[in-house]
């Protein structure tokens, strides 16, 4: 399935369906019920372990995160719509309504409620400002969001399924299709994210430097981390001894560090469920928040020291309107154990993705950068170790399909990969033809 495309799945059930519990995940992963006979919204985590997170509620109807984690409910019996933050502080968002059930949330914050009662779609900015968004509806109920931002409502009475675009064009999905109550779409294909490279940091234009793209809506927050004597414990010759970390956007330098607990914010880096603090006092970390753009980390040796290295950046906003998308590495590739090995995580979506991995070398050179790898091989392992596929010249194998996708590397002596992966860890390893050496660049786009 291509990136974005998605399907919808309808439930149809009778009457009897109001009295079922409605459920909704948090961005951790965490499973909250609103339960409709014991007024309570129960929370699970991904182990099942069972509590309360809220109770004394009316007639729960339907549940709905938005994105800096507050959780909304329906509450039918009062005709309210509370919020309730992280820490489950609750507040009213919006009362005297008719009768309503479901709810989403549009790409911009926007909270849709579908009021059966009165037959009509009210849409709620963030600040709680209310207006009419459709009416004349017959009863309804579930709604949902495409990737497009067109809302799609289930009219229960009427067995239809009507959608809305953004402007508020209303037209019929689908119709005949009994008592439709819940609206659900399949996800898109995953997300590349938390990239990493290893390779061996020199000086001048061999310094390691790392891009990585932010597309969407929504600022996010990233940490970047400069690692070198962690990665003697782990049995890598030659570990960088106090690398320096920059981060440029488009036109500057944004921030810089080194040694990580020099940083204002160090004390601000996540320790749970994941500890992102580097694990030597001389490693560095930028913890950010971006908007969506462009951006590169260049790593460097302090006093212009030279050795092998890690530099990594990890999402820690999985469930905004953002994400990494087309992320790269440039490096230098050196003989045996100094190659270059790129990282990268395939997660979320409907459990796979499909990339195109490339190995650049001789294109640099058109770019001003000197020794450039004349022929670079290409290596795509998985995280059990498997060899997932290989390559060496481009135009050897799927040149139709490599061509086909508009990324094909400008060089023969190029490599790439086109592969559709299952969720989970992943590597990309450059080295020389024949023991080559020379700078490297490793890409990773998702199709």
């Amino acid at each position: 399935m291509k990136s974005g495309v998605t399907n919808l799945f309808v439930t149809v059930i009778g009457l009897a369906a109001a009295l079922v519990p409605v459920n909704s995940f948090a961005a951790l992963g965490d499973l909250y019920e609103a339960d409709f006979f014991s007024h309570t919204i129960f929370k699970f985590t991904r182990a099942g372990t069972k509590s309360t997170f809220a109770s004394g509620q009316s007639l729960s109807e339907e549940l709905a995160f938005d994105r800096f984690g507050n959780l909304f409910e329906a509450d039918g019996g009062s005709g309210t719509i509370f919020k309730f933050t992280p820490a489950g502080t609750k507040t009213t968002f919006a009362s005297g309504l008719s009768g309503p059930f479901g709810l989403a949330f549009d790409a911009a914050g926007n909270l849709f409620v579908a009021d059966a009662s009165s037959g009509t779609i009210f849409k709620f900015t963030p600040a709680g400002i209310k207006s009419t968004f459709a009416s004349g509806l017959s009863s309804p109920d579930g709604l949902a969001f495409d990737s497009s931002g067109n809302l799609f409502e289930a009219d229960f009475s009427s067995g239809t399924i009507f959608k809305f675009t953004p402007a508020g064009s209303k037209s019929t999905f689908a119709s005949g299709v009994g008592n439709p109550v819940g609206l659900a779409f399949e996800p898109a294909t995953g997300i590349v994210a938390d990239i990493s490279t290893r390779a061996s940091v020199q000086t001048g234009n061999q310094v390691l430097i790392a891009g990585f793209i932010l597309t969407g809506t929504d600022p996010k927050q990233v940490i970047v981390r400069a690692l070198g004597p962690t990665l003697t414990s782990f049995g890598v010759a030659n570990a960088l001894q106090n690398p320096v970390l920059e981060l440029h956007n488009s036109t500057s330098v944004i921030a810089t560090n080194d040694d990580w607990q020099s940083a204002a914010n160090a004390n601000q880096i996540p320790t749970s469920p994941v500890d992102y603090r580097p694990p030597d006092s001389r490693e560095s970390a930028i913890l950010i928040t971006l908007q969506p753009g462009a951006y590169t980390a260049i790593m460097s040796g302090k006093n212009s020291t030279t050795g092998n290295a890690l530099v990594e950046v990890y999402d820690l906003a999985t469930s905004t309107f953002s994400q990494l998308t087309n992320v790269s590495t440039r490096g230098f590739v050196g003989p045996g154990n100094n190659v270059m090995i790129g990282g990268f995580i395939s997660s979320g979506g409907n459990g796979s993705v499909q990339v195109i991995v490339r190995a650049l070398g001789p294109t640099l050179t058109q770019f001003g950068v000197s020794g450039a790898l004349a022929d670079p091989t290409l290596s795509l392992i998985d995280g059990n170790g498997n060899v997932v596929a290989s390559n060496d010249n481009w135009k050897n194998t799927q040149q139709t399909a490599i061509q086909n996708s508009g990324l094909a590397p400008p060089n023969d002596l190029e490599s790439a990969i086109l592969a559709t992966l299952t969720n989970g860890n992943y590597t990309a390893v450059v080295s020389g033809k024949n023991g080559g050496t020379g700078v490297a660049l490793v890409e990773v786009y998702k199709k």
